[in-house]
């Protein structure tokens, strides 16, 4: 299977809190982020939501009083198993640069962060 994403995804774990809007009951959920980057992120989603479905996002960035409020939409979801929750990537429609830059300083000095202790590890 080939790449067809731009930019490189890393893993970093971000509360979320989810919501489809809609007239109905919103369909609405928490998770943590398996992997963000500049476009997108995956997370574990409600099993009933289907690609394409639009999303509105806040992330909590640990230690910034502030959430991020972004929307996406659904690209993929795996539903590999019958489960409550599936993975999915979501593709980012909307979101300020501001809460952008705010995301990936946040990816930065967690990457960082791994490089010097995977250093640190080797020299052991």
């Amino acid at each position: 299977m080939s790449e067809k994403r731009k930019f490189m995804r890393f893993e970093v774990a971000i509360e979320i809190e989810y919501m489809v809007p809609g007239n109905g009951t919103p369909l609405e959920g928490i998770s943590i982020t398996r992997n963000l980057s500049r476009e997108g992120m995956q997370a574990n989603l409600n099993s009933k939501l289907i690609p394409g479905t639009e999303l509105e996002i806040k992330l909590r960035i640990p230690g910034d009083p502030a959430p991020v409020y972004a929307k996406g939409d659904i690209a993929w979801i795996d539903k590999a198993e019958a489960k409550t929750e599936s993975a999915a990537g979501i593709k980012f429609t909307q979101v300020s640069p501001f809460d952008r830059n705010r995301i990936l300083d946040h990816v930065y000095r967690q990457w960082v962060e791994q490089q010097v202790g995977q250093g640190a590890q080797a020299k052991k």
